[in-house]
């Protein structure tokens, strides 16, 4: 019991908290870095937005990458990996004397240890269930060669589990604005210039991530290794391009996966749909409240400020509303019950939530804070935090999900073999390395993560890129009606999957 709630904590905290908050920390603070550090005045935004952009573009492929790492070698030495990269891309961050082409490699360096956390983030979370895991069901299908049984985990934990991730993850970017962003002006006021500030706290927030690397080394027992690159000694027998080939099959495997198995597929368009949410908030309602006060649109937060601070006063007050009543929901959201039924009644809330919100503050006038704005953002907070845990929770939930195949020779043996060579050998909370007959998908989790996080920074880019074009050419509200149609989107695809299960289902059907 002592050592799950360690391994939790671990999980949630170094994880969770820390991934998180140094990111925002990071993102929150490259604009100083470039005028402080670098003294470059002109087309500050222009480099930071650049530098963005390049930040996604190594994600897209940096985080399958990860995933599929994790698969091979286990997610305690990745983790810790992705830790030790962040630390020293912390302290060459405030070593670089230009933008181009210095800074632009020491973010992407960044980029390459921040995807690994945020993908672990995803990829641990399967193993923080136990294996004991209540059965409310079984399905059976037939066909000419095979019975194919369905135990279906509805365990509740993986909800739970995923509301303390939103959680926790929200608390670390509070704790980034709060602990590390004003440590440049409390070292200035010691006298301390304000390059040496900033340099200093890039150095205290890299030594952080090496003592969360060293917890995260400590706190996760080296059971994490997927048994299908242990069993039976097989690494030793195959070849480098055997071993490399085998766990690059793994992307296509996913990928299929979520196009035939709904839950999966939810998840990653639902990853799609949080990712963009969130991009919404941080940056287009800056923008929006901003040409609708001043009537000039900005190019980016920091020129928001400069031009007009009763925008950005109003722009942060509405933001931060959104992201108070995320915070609050995100346990809410976990103890949401993941289904009723046939139906994912929390997800079509947070889709119905995020649809309403976004049509609504398209039309909202935002010279004041009124009731009915609060309402509007604490919407569009419920929908970002509900599409954020029951992403996770579908992909946590799809990992651990339990199914057996059997032939019609009644061959058990080897299919308990087969499964054998699919199953974690060690589970990270679970030692006893009884394998059951059932087998699982936990040896694709960290695939899945990196497709998961895959989703995220696509939405990313298409939404910053296509939605600035759309702002600058169709108007300041344009980018909240594509939001609004990414949230309508995952809403008919969780209905139609709803009713296509339940036709399955009906009796006197196969």
């Amino acid at each position: 019991m002592a050592t799950r709630v360690l391994q939790l904590s671990v999980y949630l905290i170094g994880v969770c908290l820390f991934s998180i908050c140094i990111l925002v920390f990071v993102n929150a603070t490259v604009s100083f870095v470039i005028t402080d550090l670098l003294h470059q005045k002109e087309n500050v935004g222009d480099a930071a937005g650049t530098l963005g952009f390049a930040d996604e573009l190594l994600a897209l492929v940096a985080c399958p990458f990860w995933g599929l790492l994790s698969d091979r070698i286990g997610f305690r030495l990745v983790i810790v990996m992705g830790y030790a990269i962040i630390a020293a891309s912390l302290f060459v961050l405030v070593q670089v004397t230009n933008v181009y082409p210095q800074l632009l490699l020491a973010r992407l360096f960044f980029s390459l240890g921040a995807s690994c956390a945020s993908t672990m983030v995803t990829a641990i979370l399967p193993s923080m269930v136990s294996k004991t895991r209540s059965t409310v069901g079984q399905r059976q299908s037939t066909d000419s060669n095979a019975q194919t049984l369905v135990r279906t985990s509805q365990d509740p934990r993986h909800a739970h589990l995923s509301g303390f991730v939103g959680l926790f993850t929200g608390i670390g970017a509070l704790l980034a604005l709060g602990a590390f962003l004003p440590i440049p002006n409390r070292l200035q006021s010691f006298g301390v210039t304000p390059e040496k500030a900033l340099a200093d706290t890039y150095y205290i927030v890299a030594v952080t991530a090496v003592v969360v690397a060293f917890a995260c080394y400590c706190g996760f027992r080296a059971t994490s290794t997927n048994s299908s690159e242990r069993s039976h000694d097989s690494a030793s027998t195959q070849s480098v391009t055997q071993r490399t080939t085998k766990t690059l099959s793994h992307i296509p495997t996913v990928l299929k996966l979520g196009v035939s198995q709904p839950s999966l597929g939810l998840g990653f368009l639902a990853s799609f749909v949080a990712r963009s949410s969130s991009i919404g908030i941080t940056l287009f309602i800056p923008l929006y409240v901003n040409a609708s006060l001043c009537g000039n649109p900005a190019s980016g937060v920091e020129d928001v400020k400069a031009h007009c601070r009763e925008a950005y006063l109003m722009a942060a007050q509405l933001s931060g509303v959104s992201q108070v009543f995320a915070l609050v929901f995100a346990p809410v959201f976990g103890y949401f019950p993941l289904r009723h039924r046939h139906f994912n009644i929390p997800l079509t809330v947070a889709t119905l939530s995020g649809a309403t919100g976004y049509i609504l503050f398209a039309r909202m006038h935002t010279s004041k804070m009124t009731p009915s704005s609060l309402a509007i953002m604490a919407l569009l907070g419920v929908s970002q935090i509900g599409t954020i845990v029951h992403s996770l929770s579908l992909v946590s939930s799809f990992v651990t999900e339990e199914k057996r195949t059997a032939n019609d020779a009644g061959t058990n043996d080897a299919v308990a073999d087969a499964v054998d060579d699919h199953e974690e050998t060690t589970q990270l909370l679970d030692s006893d390395n009884n394998h059951s007959a059932f087998e699982t998908h936990e040896h694709l989790k960290g695939t899945i993560a990196g497709v998961y996080s895959f989703a995220g920074s696509l939405a990313i880019l298409i939404l910053t890129k296509l939605g600035g074009v759309l702002f600058d050419r169709l108007g300041a509200e344009a980018p909240f009606y594509l939001l609004c149609l990414f949230n309508l989107i995952l809403l008919v695809a969780v209905v139609t999957c709803g009713v296509l299960e339940l036709y399955n289902k009906t009796p006197g059907r196969k």
